[in-house]
Formats: C-alpha cells, sequence, structure tokens
C-alpha cells in the first residue's frame, strides 16, 4: 500500500474522530435524518480506511472492527456532552456492512490474500 493512501486514511480517520466526539453541528441538528445518513458514509470510509492501514486482516476482521469502533465512538459520545445513539451504531453497522459488500464485489467475492506491508 502506498504512503500516500496510509496517509489519507490516518488523516481520514482522525477527522472523523474529531466530528464525531467534537460538539454536534447545525445541519446534524436542523436537517433530519442527515446525521444516519452521515454516519452511514462515514463508516463505510472507516472500513475503506482500515482495509489500508491494516492490509494482512480480513475483510471480516476489520469490518467486526469498525463496528467495535463505532460503538466505541458512541460510548465516547455520551461522555462528552452528545448523545449515545443505538440508531447511529446501526447506521454505522449498515454502511460497513454495504461497504463490505461492495468491496466483495469488487474484488469478485475471493477472499481477500493477506499482503506484506510496503516497505
Amino acid at each position: 500500500m502506498s504512503l500516500l493512501l496510509r496517509v489519507v486514511a490516518t488523516l481520514l480517520l482522525v477527522v472523523l474522530l474529531a466530528l464525531l466526539l467534537g460538539p454536534g453541528t447545525v445541519i446534524e441538528q436542523n436537517v433530519i435524518g442527515f446525521d444516519k445518513v452521515a454516519h452511514f458514509f462515514a463508516f463505510g470510509f472507516v472500513l475503506w480506511s482500515f482495509g489500508v492501514l491494516f492490509p494482512r486482516r480480513t475483510r471480516v476482521q476489520l469490518a467486526i472492527a469498525a463496528v467495535l469502533f463505532g460503538a466505541l465512538t458512541e460510548i465516547l459520545q455520551g461522555m462528552v456532552g452528545r448523545d449515545a445513539d443505538v440508531f447511529d451504531l446501526l447506521a454505522d453497522s449498515a454502511g460497513i456492512a454495504t461497504a463490505l459488500l461492495v468491496w466483495a464485489w469488487w474484488r469478485g467475492f475471493r477472499p481477500r490474500a493477506a499482503r506484506t506491508p510496503a516497505t
């Protein structure tokens, strides 16, 4: 995996974590359903980022890690004054499942072969 992709994946995770744990935005509060759609797409990108950063893991392992990451962010949201919402976690999981299916389809439903990290 190229260094550029790893940097992009890391930055994406940092930005998403800041958005998830920072103060809520006006759009989140005023546009019905925006929050769930944002969670859906964001966690599809979380799965992509994990795939780039951890190339030796299987798709299923990465999906489980992404769901656990989503659960952790919901718990942390409850601790920083935001709403911890089980429906956000469901939206996260739906985004991860959709990204997993797209990934499997893209790869022709072949199991992901473990790759050695680039040196």
